[in-house]
């Protein structure tokens, strides 16, 4: 599941960072930016969830 993840990580991100910014040396700096927090995030929901499932077994 981690694999199908990654396309849609790099997609939204490049996505939300041109509707932001039009030029491709600013899009670039930010759609990394925006994808390291939207993999950060989903990472820490999954963990939390991990660990809810192992305590409450």
């Amino acid at each position: 599941m981690l694999f199908a993840a990654i396309p849609l990580i790099i997609v939204f991100s490049l996505c939300y960072a041109a509707t932001r910014h039009e030029e491709m040396k600013l899009i670039l700096p930010h759609a990394a930016r925006f994808g390291f927090w939207l993999a950060f995030f989903m990472a820490l929901a999954v963990v939390i969830m991990e660990s809810v499932m192992y305590f409450n077994s």
